[in-house]
């Protein structure tokens, strides 16, 4: 566990590879679970350290979402 904000932890990348594969065939999520609203799905696309790119649907509530980004204090 980073001590601090500067550490990291260093996953290897064939883990990182196995973990997006598994989330990218798990069936989505259809409704948010805080406010039942229906979800939207963006595509996202991540890359491995080993090069390997993956896109992925991001499930986003345009109720919470909304409300999380009214809330967020000023920078």
């Amino acid at each position: 566990m980073p001590k601090d904000k500067s550490e990291s932890i260093v996953v290897p990348s064939k883990g990182v590879q196995e973990l997006l594969h598994a989330i990218a065939v798990m069936p989505h999520v259809t409704n948010c679970g805080r406010c039942g609203t229906e979800l939207l799905h963006v595509d996202t696309t991540l890359v491995s350290f080993g090069g390997k790119t993956f896109t992925l649907p991001l499930p986003l509530c345009p109720i919470c979402h909304q409300e999380e980004v009214t809330e967020a204090p000023a920078a």
